[in-house]
């Protein structure tokens, strides 16, 4: 009997169950462990655990996870982490029982060690505090049995004080300022701490209770303390009658672990395996209050509670070891009806299809496996028509709708066609289908949603197909056809029903039979639920559409949706009213309540305590006690009629993780913008560079975390709020400086409407101090400083324009003076040369002459005075000798001083000295000041210039006897226009200007400038410059002038150079030949441009042009052998028409000569910077003119020569050009060499091959070639191919015809002939004669030695041969289709050379890439000459040439003799050692061999034979057959060494072989054909008539062996012997030598 009371208690409490709200938070959920040992809620809202694995704060959605560090090492564990503590002004501490105490950093977010036991205490104790208490004082309290360390927090000190107790502390409760319990392992005292000294009070009362204390709690108001122990239960310390009484509340035998205040009435006691009682501390009247209820899904889930926190009406428990359990008393409870797997007496399925409640009062649940009857009397359950039941009539089990049609008569509907009824006092089940009425032709339906019973007892019933309504009693049944799919089913009134479909809402007229689609303003027609309201307001649940009101009166819907109310769902699943003027809405995830008065929605969800809230559609009933049950996807849930929606929400908005620059930064770090914590600030002020920030707005909600959503604006920046979202982090970037308002807001993600809270804060960005007011004042005040600047500039560069105009007028007229000049002076010296003059007509024209002279250096003068650049501030300087400057510049003066009879003397105090300056500022300098010395002292008076020179410095000094300066006016001296006033009486002319330029340029040159003197005695001026280039190191340095300028002796002529002789000898030149040189004159003056051609006439052919535009049209079609030139022209200047020629391949070997009246240096090193051959100032000599032309084109001559001699590979010839990088004739000269030398061998080389490699014309080329080497291209190219044959020819390696072929020479008939011609000997002779010589020489050096002499001969010089002798790539008809084969003569397996040891290797891997790249088919390896060599070429070679198959598969294998096995091993065709090789793949293999090929080639023959699938056909002679592999082994002392056999070489076979032999038919030699020597066949390696080589090409195509009709009349044919030909054994040796061993 009590087994039975138990299981029915069991099955009862497993069906229904009196749910609380229990919300539970596990790792899942962000915990960091389930491990609790502590609860405390913070000042600002957060709740902090610790747990096992450190602090985790939370905030309703969130978990942060804190670890406490020790130097660098996480403290973790129960030992470490033990006490956690709010202390009075809101501080969070941690005391662990190792004796450490951690601060919560509220501004930096993290906790901080502040204090630990010293190491001698914590040392060999595992726990050497016993508790950790904070009080009221903020001192924290480290406790064990020997002392009590007390830290104050607010000093940072420790004052230990021992413990008088003796007994290990266990908790402590503090009762006022100075007076505490202790409680301990034995027992509790009453202690007073004043003056850092314990004292205990006596207590008889508490003194004699002895046991373990575990937990105590001071009742403050009633003066009552509880005492929790372990296994002993509750007592009782009433204080204000000093008695103790043990409460007998049935604890006794478990731990008691927390007290805590639950009201003011009520505490609450945590037990270790008993749960929480609550006792009331007036009555003592203890109860459990959470208690574990292991057969609910919605209960307490643990006993084992650590510790609890109460937060008014929830409640925080550490449910050890599950993690936290919260309970919330504000919500509503409900009964959770649920399947229990096993209990027949539960519900069968947890997915609740429909509920109904019969006229008895019991419940109906429609499942997905069955039926369940739920009585209400005898709290029994039934199944019907599951797959438990016994004897099912059907194999569908699920049930989609019930309705009671008569008293104890259920209907079913389910998925299969037919309504099942169930007799509720039979328990009996039947099926039926509407055929069972009668008659009748109705489809039988599926999917039957909606059985209702109507006001006149008809049964209406809706499926997949049809719409049916249904007399029970009379037993007929009527169809409405035309509706189908129908969801669900509600009566108007008495002659109309309201039909809910898939596609819509219908209202249907019951008699006529007749409907009428009602359109919905929505997209989604389907509707899941129907409820009419007493006033015929009609609910439509719809799916996906939200919910609509539809007043058929009016004819209008009124529709709620997520987006304009707070519904949370848009599938609305059922509808029901919950008798308190609201609407009852189940939804996807949430039951919802509607207030149709205020249009008000409230939800319930699972995050406030709904366990289901994925309800069904058209599941739900109420029930007539008022209480409603919804069916979900997770059973049913029946609600309290007076159930409340939850609506009252707390939550505090948060500023979090401010962070500048993606930094987070804290109050008081350097740098931080905080002074306090983010979420205190009202005003936020960030630097200039801070505009980059962000961020973090949150809540603590502990009720409804996904309510709430946030949005923000910025004032000042943008005005707009932004879009709602649930985790917001605001960003800024690139703030512009300014101040401005952050708006925040949160709002509910139910009706977004709404405005839950809002906050703001003020932000200021400063200004930069570079947009500070006084920094706007200064740009202001900068500005206009500039706008003067610039003001003044544009007035000097005015200034400057009107200057370089009369610069330029200066120039121009000194230009037009000069030429006139030169057509006065050329005309008179050639007269006074040539004509045979009188002695007075001697004496005039020497005067004309002179004076000539004199008036062009008047004119010289001029200019270069007035070309001084005044406002140039760039300095060229260029080293000069002083002496014979300064001698120049005075001489220049002489003539001017004779005229005026002034006396001119110059002294200095050295000899010579060599400085820097600017030639063009410091004549501008002397010349002012000599000029005005000269200019205002009168006839008879002296000018003395003395030069010095000192340590550091050096001078001139002019000192005249003129007129002076007044004393009063010499302050202005260096003024602009200024002129003294005894100069202005004196009538001299003047500007005013010339010693403010001496002043500027004398400045310029780091010099210093002074002045003394009397008026009317003469004044001084003294120049003082720096010496050496250091002060000037930033000048512009230019060469040296004078190095490009032809030096002029005294008569006019270059120094070295005699006018007449030059002349005459070029004139003898040209008498010989009729072919004059020609000469191209380009001048805008006609008189001196026709004095030119009339003058050089006689000996050149001369073209004339006015201008350089016309020059350059005409110089192509004339092509000119010299080209003089004016510069300054009109339309193309002189100096640009000659940088255009010399840059030009056609035209770059003409010379230029420059005429000019620029006779500055600067001008002139500029002119021969464009390419000039020479530069001629006007007025010039024109005898010097003649003999520079004839100079220049006989250095032409000398050059062509030297052009068309070039040697071939000859270094030093390109050293002789001095400047060849630039030099365009010649690099084009090297090209054309190049280009022979690289297509020596091509006989197809012509003149308009060439002229294709160099993108020339051919007229040009010839041109171009003809004016440098004086010879026709194909002569040209036919020497340099001769030449090479006579270096071939001197080798003596080669045939006369061999070096024919080599050098391009098709015809060794014409080669001879050539080559005769040019050396005057037949090759054969040239090539005796060297041998002849060497002979000679040989005799000459070496004697008989005799016997009793010891000679000393030296070492032999290696000859070396290329292993990789011939490759060449031929084509060959392969059954009348062309294929590629390869040849390769392969003499030697040799790797490489000292100096490049993987050269050969190298080699055959660059052949291999060009056989495949050129698709070769087969290779025809040629091995006569192989004797042998390295196993790694062998290996190489082998890798290129076998089969892809073949790849890294065995290849041969080495064995060594008895002693030596470990060294065995197996050679693969590796396909890592191609490198830059590639595998051929080739089919087949053609190999040429002799009776000389031995050893390594032998291998790889055998080793790439397959004979089905690699053929190797072998041509030739018979091999050696080695097998064997030698080791060199060398003796360093005597320095020699051996090749001793050390292993057998076998293939992969694994057959040593012997020698290969070719086919009968296949044995021939290279010298012998039938039988009979003959050389007709010996010819070079790779030529396909070679012998050896043909018959493998036979071999490919199909034509050898021959028939035997053919053979012999090939070989009559092909039976010819020349004497001429080389010996084989010649030809062996025809490269560079084979390497002797």
């Amino acid at each position: 009997m009590r087994k039975f009371i138990i299981f029915f208690l069991f099955t009862y409490i497993s069906s229904f169950c009196i749910a609380q709200t229990y919300k539970y938070l596990g790792v899942e959920d962000g915990l960091s462990n389930r491990r609790i040992y502590a609860i405390q809620k913070g000042p600002k809202g957060y709740m902090w655990f610790l747990t096992h694995n450190g602090i985790d704060r939370y905030d309703g959605k969130n978990f942060k996870q804190y670890r406490l560090i020790d130097s660098e090492i996480e403290v973790n564990s129960m030992l470490n982490l033990s006490w956690l503590y709010v202390g009075v002004d809101g501080t969070l501490w941690e005391i662990g029982k190792k004796g450490r105490v951690f601060r919560y950093d509220a501004k930096h977010d993290r906790f901080q060690l502040v204090y630990k036991l010293p190491d001698e205490v914590v040392k060999g104790n595992p726990t050497p505090v016993s508790y950790g208490f904070i009080d009221s004082n903020n001192i924290v309290w480290l406790c064990n049995e020997e002392a009590l360390y007390l830290y104050d927090t607010n000093t940072e000190k420790t004052t230990v004080i021992k413990n008088h107790i003796g007994e290990s502390i266990t908790d402590i409760e503090q009762i006022d300022p100075d007076h505490y319990f202790i409680g301990t392992d034995v027992g509790i005292h009453h202690a007073e701490l004043k003056d850092n000294v314990l004292n205990l009070s006596p207590c008889n009362w508490l003194d004699k209770l002895k046991m373990q204390v575990n937990e105590l709690y001071f009742h403050k108001a009633n003066r009552k303390l509880f005492i929790g122990t372990f296994q002993k239960g509750i007592y009782l310390y009433d204080m204000n009658i000093h008695q103790t009484v043990e409460l007998n509340v049935g604890l006794q035998d478990v731990s008691i672990t927390r007290i805590k205040s639950f009201n003011d009435k009520e505490i609450l006691i945590a037990t270790d395996g008993a749960g929480i009682y609550k006792m009331n501390v007036d009555t003592y009247e203890c109860a459990p209050y959470i208690v574990a209820d292991y057969n609910s899904y919605n209960a307490m889930n643990g006993n084992s509670i650590y510790d609890f926190y109460v937060d008014d009406e929830r409640i925080w428990i550490a449910n050890y070891p599950i993690g936290i359990t919260v309970r919330n008393n504000q919500y509503a409870s409900y009964e959770w009806i649920k399947h229990s797997i096993g209990n027949k007496q539960s519900l069968i399925n947890d997915q609740v299809n429909a509920i109904i409640e019969d006229h008895e009062g019991d419940l109906w649940f429609a499942t997905n496996n069955g039926i369940s009857l739920y009585s209400t009397k005898t709290k029994q359950w039934h199944s019907f028509l599951s797959v438990f039941d016994n004897g099912n009539v059907t194999k569908n089990h699920v049930f989609i709708s019930l309705c009671e049609v008569s008293p104890g008569i259920i209907w079913a509907g389910g998925y299969t066609s037919g309504i099942y009824q169930i007799n509720k006092k039979q328990m009996k089940v039947e099926f039926f289908t509407p055929s069972t009425f009668g008659d009748c032709d109705i489809r039988p339906d599926k999917y039957i949603r909606s059985i209702i019973k109507t006001s006149d007892g008809s049964i209406w019933s809706g499926g997949y197909y049809n719409l049916k309504q249904i007399d029970f009693n009379r037993k007929n049944i009527r169809a409405y056809p035309g509706l189908s799919g129908i969801t669900d089913i509600k009566e108007k009134d008495a002659q109309h029903m309201w039909i809910g479909t898939a596609t819509g809402l219908y209202l249907l007229d019951k008699e006529t039979g007749k409907y009428q689609y009602i359109s919905m303003p929505i997209e989604s027609f389907y509707i899941n639920a129907l409820y009419q309201t007493p006033d015929s307001l009609l609910y439509i649940g719809t799916s996906n559409s939200g919910l609509l009101i539809y007043n058929h009166q009016r004819k209008s819907f009124e529709h709620f949706h997520k987006d304009n109310c707070p519904l949370i769902s848009n599938n609305i699943y059922t509808i029901l009213p919950d008798g308190n003027k609201s609407v009852l809405l189940s939804t996807e995830n949430s039951l919802t309540s509607y207030y149709p008065a205020g249009k008000i929605f409230h939800n319930w969800t699972k995050e406030q305590g709904l366990k289901s809230d994925h309800f069904n559609s058209t599941s739900g009933v109420l029930r007539k006690n008022g209480n409603f049950i919804l069916g979900s996807t997770d059973g049913a849930i029946e609600f309290h009629k007076d159930m409340m929606i939850p609506r009252n929400y707390e939550f505090k908005m948060i500023f979090s993780d401010l962070r500048v620059f993606y930094q987070t930064v804290y109050p008081g770090d350097e740098g931080s913008p905080l002074e306090v914590d983010i979420d205190e600030t009202q005003v936020l002020k960030l630097k200039y560079n801070q505009n980059i920030f962000s961020l973090r707005i949150s809540s603590i909600n502990y009720d409804y975390p996904s309510l709430v959503l946030y949005s923000w604006k910025l004032e000042g920046f943008y005005d707009g709020w932004s879009r709602p979202e649930k985790d917001c982090m605001i960003r800024f970037t690139n703030l512009s400086p300014g101040k401005y308002t952050l708006r925040v807001r949160a709002i509910s993600s139910e009706d977004r409407r709404i405005v839950l809270e809002e906050r703001d804060m003020e932000i200021m960005i400063e200004q930069p101090l570079w947009l500070s007011i006084w920094a706007l004042i200064l740009y202001a005040a900068v500005v206009a400083a500039i706008a003067i600047i610039t003001l003044r500039v544009i007035i000097l560069r005015k200034q400057r324009k009107a200057s370089d105009e009369k610069i330029r007028f200066f120039i121009n007229t000194a230009h037009d003076i000069r030429t006139p000049l030169t057509l006065i002076k050329a005309p008179l010296e050639e007269l006074s040369e040539k004509e045979n003059l009188t002695p007075s007509g001697r004496s005039n024209m020497n005067t004309a002459i002179r004076n000539v002279n004199a008036l062009l250096r008047l004119t010289t003068n001029l200019i270069n005075f007035e070309r001084a650049d005044t406002y140039s501030s760039a300095l060229y300087v260029s080293e000069y000798e002083l002496s014979t400057y300064m001698e120049e510049m005075i001489n220049a003066f002489r003539a001017y001083a004779d005229v005026k009879r002034i006396s001119l003397t110059y002294e200095s105090n050295f000899r010579y000295m060599n400085t820097w300056l600017d030639k063009d500022k410091m004549d501008s300098i002397l010349k002012n000041l000599i000029s005005n010395a000269l200019k205002y002292t009168p006839e008879g008076g002296s000018v003395h210039i003395y030069t010095a020179e000192t340590e550091d410095y050096w001078s001139v000094e002019v000192k005249d006897t003129g007129i002076g300066i007044p004393s009063s006016e010499q302050k202005k001296l260096f003024k602009i226009h200024f002129r003294g006033s005894n100069a202005i009486n004196s009538k001299v002319t003047g500007s005013g200007i010339g010693l403010l330029l001496v002043w500027k340029l004398v400045h310029l040159h780091k010099g210093k400038i002074n002045f003394t003197s009397t008026e009317g005695k003469g004044s001084c001026i003294k120049v003082t410059f720096p010496k050496g280039e250091k002060p000037y190191r930033k000048a512009i340095h230019s060469p040296k002038p004078g190095s490009e300028k032809v030096a002029y002796a005294e008569s006019g002529v270059p120094k070295n150079v005699t006018p007449n002789i030059a002349y005459d000898a070029t004139k003898q030149k040209q008498q010989q030949n009729s072919d004059l040189p020609k000469i191209l004159i380009v001048e805008d003056n006609d008189e001196l441009r026709e004095y030119l051609r009339n003058t050089l006439s006689d000996d050149y052919n001369i073209q004339v042009c006015s201008d350089g535009k016309q020059a350059l049209e005409i110089v192509k079609e004339y092509m000119p052998n010299m080209i003089i030139s004016d510069i300054m022209m009109p339309e193309m200047r002189g100096d640009e028409l000659c940088h255009v020629l010399k840059n030009d391949i056609e035209t770059s070997h003409i010379p230029i000569i420059l005429l000019t009246a620029l006779n500055n240096d600067r001008n002139i090193i500029e002119g021969l910077k464009t390419g000039a051959d020479e530069y001629i100032v006007k007025p010039f000599n024109i005898g010097i003119l003649r003999a520079t032309i004839s100079n220049i084109l006989t250095n032409r001559s000398l050059l062509r020569h030297k052009y068309a001699n070039l040697e071939l590979n000859d270094d030093e010839d390109a050293t002789t050009c001095t400047n060849c990088s630039t030099d365009l004739d010649w690099k084009f000269i090297s090209s054309v060499k190049k280009h022979v030398e690289e297509n020596m061998d091509n006989g197809a080389l012509n003149v308009e091959m060439l002229c294709s490699l160099l993108n020339m014309s051919r007229t040009s080329f010839y041109n171009k070639i003809k004016a440098l080497t004086d010879q026709a291209p194909a002569d040209y190219i036919r020497l340099i191919r001769l030449k090479r044959a006579a270096q071939l020819l001197k080798e003596q390696k080669y045939s006369i015809t061999e070096v024919a072929e080599m050098t391009g020479f098709s015809d060794a008939k014409y080669f001879r002939e050539v080559f005769k011609k040019h050396f005057s000997v037949s090759p054969s002779q040239y090539a005796k004669q060297k041998e002849e010589g060497e002979e000679g020489e040989e005799e000459f050096v070496y004697k008989v030695v005799p016997n009793d002499i010891t000679l000393k001969l030296p070492a032999a010089r290696s000859v070396e041969d290329n292993p990789v002798h011939k490759t060449k790539i031929l084509t060959v008809k392969e059954n009348n289709r062309d294929i590629k084969v390869g040849y390769l003569m392969y003499n030697s397996f040799t790797a490489g050379t000292n100096s490049d040891p993987d050269k050969y290797n190298n080699e055959l891997r660059q052949i291999s890439q060009e056989f495949k790249t050129a698709g070769v088919k087969y290779v025809i390896l040629d091995l006569r000459y192989n004797t042998g060599g390295s196993l790694d070429c062998v290996q190489l070679l082998g890798t290129i040439l076998t089969s892809e198959a073949r790849l890294n598969k065995p290849m041969a294998y080495l064995e060594y003799n008895n002693k030596n096995r470990d060294k065995d091993a197996t050679i693969n065709f590796d396909s890592e050692i191609l490198k830059s090789g590639v595998n051929l793949d080739l089919p087949a293999l053609f190999a040429i061999t002799s009776s000389t090929t031995a050893g390594a080639p032998e291998m790889l023959i055998r080793s790439l034979s397959l004979k089905d699938s690699y053929p190797v056909v072998t041509i030739g002679g018979v091999t050696k057959g080695q097998n064997v592999a030698t080791e060199q082994f060398i003796n360093e002392e005597f320095l020699w060494s051996i090749n001793p056999v050390v292993c057998t070489v076998y293939d992969s076979n694994h057959d040593a072989g012997g020698a290969i032999s070719p086919a009968t038919d296949l044995k021939i030699s290279e010298t012998t054909i039938d039988g009979v020597t003959n050389y007709s066949e010996f010819l070079p390696f790779g030529d396909p008539n070679e012998r050896m080589l043909k018959v493998a090409i036979g071999v490919i195509d199909g034509s050898y062996p021959p028939k035997d009709e053919e053979t012999e009349e090939t070989t009559k044919a092909q039976f010819k012997i020349e004497k001429s030909v080389i010996s084989p054994a010649s030809r062996r040796f025809s490269s560079n030598g084979l390497r002797l061993k």
